[in-house]
């Protein structure tokens, strides 16, 4: 199956953030170090700005998309934050899509992008341009560095400007996708399956555990959210 892809570019200003332009000190600074210091600098990069999209981070992703083909049939099982609109401490993701599709947001706690993707998406359900019965869930995308308890202040406390009315896994690092034909565990990491988005991204994903539709977009775009509500009604 076809994957549609939205691409919308970051509003301007959005690579002048302070967390991009410490990006391009980061790599400023990777220049003159030899190889074992750009490791490091690297691994300082994505603890930091987990949030933050430049061109070059699109450019890569795009480049590792490939056909799709990687993506198709594959199930999400992972913990959840616990609460009441949770439904289950562990979430099945096709088993509790009622064969339907899913939106998935793949979000992380620091992440600008999503905070403001969770409210448009909330708004869009209380205007009745996303349907109130569509199957919506955010996935933690960094949690190797961001603690469960971030994520659950961020997006699971309901006092939060960013609160999610739907469920929010939280994968352990060391989950995997799940094959959505066999019923079993896969040896492939959940991230590595769903084609290591960035955060913010947005994905459909059929009731076969087939990737439709997603969208690299950063910030807000409502004709993004036309997209979604037309490729899920």
């Amino acid at each position: 199956m076809q994957v549609k892809h939205s691409n919308l570019a970051p509003e301007d200003g959005a690579l002048d953030s302070p967390e991009c332009s410490l990006r391009t000190t980061f790599y400023v600074l990777n220049a003159n170090l030899n190889t074992m210091d750009k490791r490091i600098v690297a691994l300082l990069v994505s603890l930091l700005l987990p949030g933050c999209v430049s061109t070059e981070s699109e450019q890569m992703l795009a480049d590792s998309e490939g056909s799709g083909g990687e993506l198709q049939g594959i199930n999400i099982v992972a913990e959840t934050l616990g609460r009441e609109i949770d439904r289950n401490e562990t979430y099945d993701l096709l088993l509790e899509s009622g064969n339907n599709s899913t939106l998935i947001l793949w979000a992380a706690a620091g992440c600008h992008g999503c905070h403001q993707w969770t409210q448009m998406i909330r708004e869009c359900i209380d205007n009745g341009t996303i349907s109130e019965e569509s199957n919506i869930v955010t996935v933690h995308r960094y949690p190797s560095f961001e603690k469960r308890s971030a994520v659950n202040t961020t997006y699971g406390n309901s006092s939060s400007e960013y609160y999610s009315p739907w469920p929010v896994l939280v994968p352990g690092e060391d989950d995997t996708a799940w094959d959505a034909t066999s019923g079993e565990r896969s040896d492939i990491p959940i991230t590595e399956a769903f084609n290591n988005p960035v955060t913010p991204t947005l994905q459909i994903i059929d009731e076969g555990g087939n990737l439709i539709w997603q969208s690299r977009t950063y910030y807000p775009d409502y004709s993004v959210v036309e997209e979604i509500a037309g490729v899920m009604s």
